[in-house]
């Protein structure tokens, strides 16, 4: 009984782990030039031209690489980098490839190369060069994600301290209203009170808000942890 207990244990933690698990890479295929193309396939909460944007800097920064096709007025649905060499997948000359497009809740990104015109990297073919494809691909999607994340994190807690300076500033006003109708006629101190009735019925709806925001970043939190370094 207790070793059913235990694999049932260990079931759930592995379980749990991999829904965790912020992104996933699969080998799958890609119709290219008339043809089925091996490629890898990954999906991201950014939106397509964000994770184009993220591609292009990391090939920059990381291997040199200019990556054609995204940039202040151009953005394509193939965004790719011709006679390339990276060294950690060959160090031969290649042709680099990645199709990245919206779907709802984020983008999907396929991601092929090739040597020259009709040879193609694939687990089939080229197995090592196309592990050397998938340690590109998992690196490329830890930083990306970090820095989305972090980027994203950010911008929510600029809206809180929007909200709570609204939330303030109608406070004050509130306090100002009080000692305002306390000195006033019974009409003057009618207004005032409708005035506060509105103000903290406004502020119930910013704390709301607020309140939607803060899971929000829970919910960033939980996929950073699910961010797993390969």
């Amino acid at each position: 009984m207790k070793k059913i207990q235990i694999f049932i244990l260990c079931f759930l933690l592995v379980a749990s782990k991999l829904s965790a698990q912020t992104f996933v890479i699969d080998t799958t295929e890609i119709t290219f030039e008339n043809k089925l193309r091996p490629c890898l396939f990954v999906k991201f909460d950014a939106d397509a031209k964000t994770v184009k944007k993220g591609w292009a800097d990391y090939m920059k920064k990381n291997y040199r690489i200019k990556i054609q096709g995204i940039s202040l007025f151009t953005d394509k649905d193939i965004v790719d980098a011709d006679d390339v060499t990276i060294n950690s997948i060959s160090d031969k000359r290649m042709n680099m490839y990645a199709r990245v497009t919206d779907i709802t809740g984020g983008s999907e990104m396929k991601y092929f190369m090739s040597f020259g015109y009709d040879f193609f990297i694939g687990p089939k073919e080229y197995p090592n060069e196309f592990e050397g494809m998938r340690k590109l691909l998992n690196d490329f999607s830890i930083s990306f994600l970090n820095d989305y994340y972090a980027d994203e994190t950010s911008a929510i807690l600029k809206k809180i301290k929007g909200f709570e300076r609204d939330i303030k500033k109608n406070n004050n006003a509130i306090s100002s209203n009080l000692k305002k109708s306390q000195k006033g006629s019974g009409a003057v101190s009618s207004a005032l009170e409708a005035k506060n009735f509105s103000l903290k019925l406004e502020n119930e709806q910013i704390e709301s808000k607020i309140a939607s925001l803060e899971k929000d970043i829970e919910t960033i939190k939980v996929k950073q942890g699910g961010i797993v370094f390969k």
